[in-house]
């Protein structure tokens, strides 16, 4: 019985070391790539800046140019996606689905850089921005299979594409709004984007104003 915490939280550390490896690999991918360009940029001179064997690197990504695009299909945390599949935090799916994409904005410097980096990419290699737009499936089969094992049958291909594309470009307007505050909270941006959106499915006040009137 004393054997079960200790194994759990083995397996715990385990999985937080993998998620961390696998974040390094991109961030090193894209660094390198920035600087001396993709073509110049190979597996060992990745697996070398993070510390570990080109076999390693392996075990995450296939080529250089998936470890640029990044784990697509990782959203949030383990942890998160646990609570998210159980029907939390809050049991209201577009506020748990910002929520669990907000898990994984940590530390904020790091995303924030990947962010710059990525732009910087997509304008100078076509080939990242072909390798972000074919990955946009496998976001979808990633939020399909959450929303699946959350609501505990399958969910329609056209839900699980356009809550993809919500959070997508939710997310995307949360980093764009960053750029003139160096300092902001890339997790609290995304939760006020998501408040915003959110506007949009309310009575807004003019339509409250005229009821209103036609009431008076």
């Amino acid at each position: 019985m004393t054997q079960q915490p200790v194994k759990q939280a083995s397996i715990g550390l385990r999985e937080q070391k993998k998620q961390r490896t696998l974040l390094d690999l991109c961030l090193a991918a894209r660094r390198l790539a920035v600087e001396h360009g993709l073509d110049a940029t190979n597996v060992d001179d990745i697996a070398k800046a993070v510390g570990v064997s080109p076999r390693t690197f392996f075990n995450y990504y296939e080529t250089k140019l998936d470890a640029v695009v990044g784990p697509i299909g990782e959203i949030g945390t383990p942890e998160a996606r646990q609570e998210f599949i159980a029907g939390g935090p809050t049991g209201v799916l577009i506020e748990d689905l910002t929520w669990l994409h907000a898990a994984g904005f940590q530390p904020d410097s790091e995303v924030r850089e990947g962010i710059s980096l990525v732009t910087e990419l997509v304008m100078a290699e076509p080939r990242v921005l072909a390798a972000f737009i074919a990955s946009g499936a496998r976001m979808e089969a990633a939020i399909a299979e959450l929303l699946t094992a959350r609501c505990g049958a399958d969910v329609a291909p056209e839900f699980a594409s356009l809550t993809a594309g919500i959070m997508t470009t939710i997310t995307t307007r949360a980093a764009m709004s960053l750029a003139a505050d160096p300092n902001g909270s890339l997790a609290a941006a995304l939760h006020e984007h998501c408040a915003m959106a959110a506007r949009l499915f309310r009575p807004d006040d003019s339509t409250r104003r005229r009821s209103d009137d036609h009431d008076g």
